[in-house]
């Protein structure tokens, strides 16, 4: 199989990360057929470091600041191949990333989106391997992906997946929390994933500018809104995936002080008759020491050292 990789790379306000992450591109064991860097209107030098430093190797586009989903979706245009692999401007992969990704691809021809593992460099540098209750040679398809992903975390993210372009992904524009995640869950509903048990994809805590930690005001997700526009779709594993994702972020947020969110997403879930919102109430009252225990044990529970 001639398989041909487009790499869409969305930029926003990244000079210090989107070298290392091109180059991280450009070092792979399989290489690319083309590297797509949609510059969503960059305040900064980092449209300025793609063109001095990877001029003739990417194709460079510059638009107006519209948001990550809609770079992403932009790249999803001018892509010319039918494997889009998709990697945020602040994380990196692996060397043999792609090599991985096109093995999947051979031997498991039918489905439509590909995956591995991932690695965190947490905020103090050190690196952690995402926990997935799998074989440690897992490598194969995973149908029940919905029910899989609600309990492993690391089995998929923006920066270790790759989708055929047949299957018209489209990331919801406009939305600023879980957009990625509501695509999951939208093709998951089309057609079958495919996964590898190895942490070939890296994602950066200690990025600048990271975009979960700039939003000055509360935002609902993404997949949270979903579940009420398609209750026709919303299957009850999708249901409790979305609960289970919201409690984690919910208390996340409270964590670092940002009790706020967690007052929106009650009011938004209330209005929906969404009486979930019961098990969020403890994030308004439970105390910071607390709550930063709680998001200790989580991410032990989710990740280990290397």
């Amino acid at each position: 199989m001639d398989i041909k990789f487009s790499v869409i790379i969305p930029l926003y306000n990244k000079e210090k990360e989107i070298k290392d992450a091109i180059e991280s591109v450009l070092n792979q064991t399989y290489k690319a057929d083309e590297i797509i860097v949609v510059d969503d209107g960059s305040t900064d030098k980092s449209a300025e470091i793609v063109e001095k430093y990877f001029k003739d190797k990417v194709k460079l586009i510059k638009q107006n600041n519209c948001g990550e989903s809609c770079a992403r979706n932009r790249g999803i245009q001018e892509a010319k191949n039918e494997y889009l692999c998709f990697l945020d401007a602040d994380d990196l992969w692996e060397p043999n990333f792609l090599e991985e990704i096109a093995n999947l691809i051979k031997d498991f021809p039918d489905a439509i989106v590909y995956s591995t593992s991932h690695k965190i460099i947490d905020e103090d540098g050190r690196i952690l391997r995402a926990k997935v209750s799998l074989p440690k040679d897992f490598r194969g398809y995973i149908d029940d992906f919905i029910k899989i992903y609600s309990s492993n975390y690391g089995i998929i993210n923006s920066s270790s997946v790759c989708i055929r372009k047949s299957a018209n992904p489209v990331f919801p524009p406009g939305e600023k929390r879980g957009p990625d995640i509501c695509l999951w869950i939208e093709l998951s509903l089309k057609g079958r994933f495919a996964f590898v048990n190895k942490a070939l994809s890296i994602y950066r805590l200690n990025a600048s500018n990271r975009s979960i930690n700039i939003h000055k005001h509360p935002i609902i997700p993404c997949q949270l809104k979903w579940i009420y526009k398609n209750k026709d779709r919303a299957t009850k594993d999708i249901i409790k995936f979305v609960h289970k994702n919201i409690l984690i972020t919910v208390y996340g947020f409270a964590a670092n002080g940002d009790r706020e969110f967690a007052k929106e997403v009650i009011k938004y879930m209330r209005q929906n008759n969404d009486y979930y919102w019961l098990f969020l109430v403890p994030a308004l009252l439970l105390n910071k020491s607390l709550l930063n225990f709680i998001k200790k044990l989580r991410r032990r529970i989710k990740y280990s050292y290397e």
